[in-house]
């Protein structure tokens, strides 16, 4: 079990970042989420689907059928820029289940009901050889190509192509390949650019061990040299028996947001509502935000009194370690003058709901296998979580004040069979900040991750956020994080609540 900010999960289950090594420890069980009996598909019987990646429910992959154009491809990926998130992709023979024996993948990635890898695996994702290539578009042009274009066809044969040494690319178009299409039924990873292959040995005394990852990975193709040269992705006949993995690189701008149109890791579910039952939910994210709770300024609600919680996790019947009692968890809630509802606003990992169904403590529905919350999940959002990474999450919750949240909904789940322990009401103030709508709240919140999405245990996390955030709205600056641990390191970062993000630039172009 792991404490992730706003959920407790077994991180044996959660679809994580996992690059140099996702093989258990001798004698360590690990499971992950079962998909495939959660959601029916369009398709027959729910078997298939009609079109993978629409719904966020849906966990069918697809390959190969794109058919995109080169001018299409590069128009999905973006410029060759730096920046974008980084996946992983392990890459199967075709005939990884040769005689019902397995190569490569693990038994417990694979489904026997469909004779396929099981959707939604942790990093690397696996796919076969056929599945990566037939879903590759090359965009750019190798210098040999337009050679051959200008009248010597010869250069442009295959095999004299592959042999040519030190070729380098002069135009201002490279040769970039890729794959566009759903990774392993998530429908939040549909274009990605290939960097490089790499390959390690698996088999014999090797296989699975310790000296096979103090080996390491060699790479057999590299986008800034294969690929320069103008070759195709990849690896030698003899690596097929080798573990294979890809390195894949989404679009620049998925290191700021879900989508490219509607930028920052802000994320806020309304729908909640005092007096009103099971109502459905709504998410907007991003800048989008601004322009959702643009209304007459007398219809736009204020924010009229903020307060801090800190808490541990309930653990059920796993007996707490010393870590365990020292990891608290802290939320801001916030009160608003029409008392409909309050907002939760925490931090937590990059996808830390979206990488596990959706499942938050802020609702009742929390362990039914659909959540409300999951129907309202935009497809773009579901990804596996990244632990360097963060985002904002606000919910509306369906009461007035903070004394009736936390006698209708904290202390009904308090207990070490529940969700919450050792709950502590820290700080509580008015807000004095003269600009106090939703709409300045939610400028406010994207202004603050925009600036800075990373997530650190120590310096940038859920009760540093906490502190700024009450500090900000109170306008007191002797706020401090709920833990002597999480105080050692503190510097506030008020400041990035109220400045526009995108005007702060370092020479490279890069966010500061």
């Amino acid at each position: 079990m792991k404490l992730i900010d706003g959920i407790l999960v077994d991180t044996t289950e959660l679809p994580r970042e996992s690059e140099e090594n996702d093989t258990p420890s001798e004698g360590e069980e690990e499971e992950e989420e079962e998909y495939s009996n959660v959601w029916k598909c369009s398709g027959a019987n729910g078997s298939t689907c009609d079109n993978p990646g629409v719904d966020s429910r849906c966990v069918h992959s697809l390959y190969g059928n794109n058919q995109l154009t080169e001018s299409e491809a590069k128009q999905r990926i973006g410029p060759n820029v730096e920046g974008g998130i980084v996946w992983y992709a392990r890459i199967l023979p075709d005939n990884y289940n040769e005689g019902g024996k397995l190569r490569i993948l693990q038994t417990k990635d694979y489904d026997a009901a469909s004779s396929a890898p099981k959707p939604r695996r942790k990093m690397p994702f696996p796919l076969t050889a056929s599945q990566f290539t037939s879903s590759l578009t090359r965009v750019g042009t190798p210098v040999v190509e337009n050679t051959a274009e200008a009248g010597y066809d010869d250069l442009w044969d295959r095999d004299v192509r592959h042999n040519v040494k030190n070729l380098s690319i002069t135009n201002d178009d490279p040769p970039r390949w890729v794959l566009t299409g759903v990774v392993n039924g998530w429908p939040g990873i549909r274009c990605l650019e290939v960097q490089k292959i790499e390959t390690r040995e698996t088999t014999g005394l090797l296989s699975h061990s310790l000296l096979s990852r103090a080996k390491g990975w060699t790479t057999s193709w590299s986008v800034k040299k294969e690929g320069k040269e103008g070759k195709d992705p990849a690896y030698s006949k003899k690596d097929e028996k080798r573990d294979v993995r890809v390195k894949l690189r989404a679009p620049e701008w998925t290191a700021h947001g879900w989508s490219k149109e509607s930028p920052g890791f802000v994320m806020w579910v309304e729908g909640a509502k005092v007096g009103e039952t099971n109502p459905p939910l709504k998410l907007t994210y991003g800048t989008n935000l601004v322009s959702h709770f643009k209304c007459n300024e007398e219809d736009d609600p204020l924010c009229t009194n903020v307060h801090m919680v800190s808490h541990r996790y309930a653990l059920g019947k796993k007996a707490e370690t010393q870590k365990d009692k020292v990891t608290y968890h802290s939320f801001v809630l916030l009160e608003w003058d029409h008392q409909k509802y309050c907002t939760v606003i925490e931090i937590g990992f990059n996808n830390g709901l979206g990488g596990y169904r959706c499942k938050s403590n802020w609702y009742h529905d929390k362990n039914e296998t659909e959540t409300q919350l999951y129907r309202a999940y935009p497809p773009e959002m579901i990804m596996p979580w990244k632990d360097t990474m963060s985002e904002l999450r606000c919910h509306n919750v369906p009461y007035a004040t903070m004394n009736a949240f936390k006698k209708g909904f904290l202390e009904k789940y308090e207990g070490p069979n529940e969700r919450f322990v050792d709950l502590h009401y820290t700080f509580s103030h008015e807000v004095r900040l003269t600009y106090n709508s939703r709409r300045n709240i939610a400028t406010y919140l994207l202004n603050y991750i925009r600036r800075d999405c990373t997530y650190n245990d120590m310096r940038r996390n859920c009760q540093t956020f906490a502190a700024d955030f009450c500090g900000f709205l109170a306008g007191k600056k002797d706020v401090q994080p709920f833990h002597p641990i999480n105080k050692i390191q503190y510097i506030t970062q008020k400041h990035k609540f109220l400045y526009e993000s995108s005007k702060y630039k370092t020479s490279t172009g890069r966010k500061r």
